[in-house]
């Protein structure tokens, strides 16, 4: 059986956590991160009305601009999970890591990680994990590299 990478960075849009495998694959967690922009209700983040567009005939504004601030607030959120993930990897001095990630948001973060970054990567995992015991995640990782070949 092959080893697992040493290290291994659970996202979803809210919340990241890595962890350090040792020689028995026990993990142990050297960061967790938390985003406000993807753990927050839009209303909680934004609470003036400052750029909405009046509705006739109603009292209150149109929501306008909801969506391009929700795309907004996910790249940015998007932007601070791949910034982590590389810090993680630099200061723990790792050649391999891997990934888990909910499918939705996956691609989008490994696009926005840098090449060095990327070409480590050597186990991905496209499953929302980040609520799960860290032996659950060990243990998807084990079936995942079973599934596949990596260096």
């Amino acid at each position: 059986m092959k080893t697992l990478p040493p290290i291994v960075v659970v996202a979803d849009r809210g919340r990241l956590i890595a962890y350090r495998l040792d020689e028995a694959d026990r993990p142990r967690v050297v960061a967790n991160e938390e985003f406000a922009e993807g753990s927050r209700k839009l209303s909680e983040l934004v609470t003036d009305q400052a750029g909405a567009f009046p509705v006739s005939g109603s009292i209150g504004t149109a929501s306008a601009e909801r969506l391009p601030l929700e795309n907004e607030l996910e790249i940015r959120c998007i932007r601070a999970i791949a910034e982590n993930i590389q810090t993680i990897i630099r200061e723990e001095k790792v050649g391999r890591w891997a990934l888990v990630a909910p499918s939705q948001i996956h691609r989008a973060i490994v696009d926005h990680l840098p090449k060095e970054a990327r070409e480590c990567l050597v186990l991905q995992i496209k499953r929302d994990l980040i609520n799960s015991p860290s032996k659950d995640v060990v243990e998807a990782m084990r079936r995942a590299a079973q599934e596949k070949s990596y260096a």
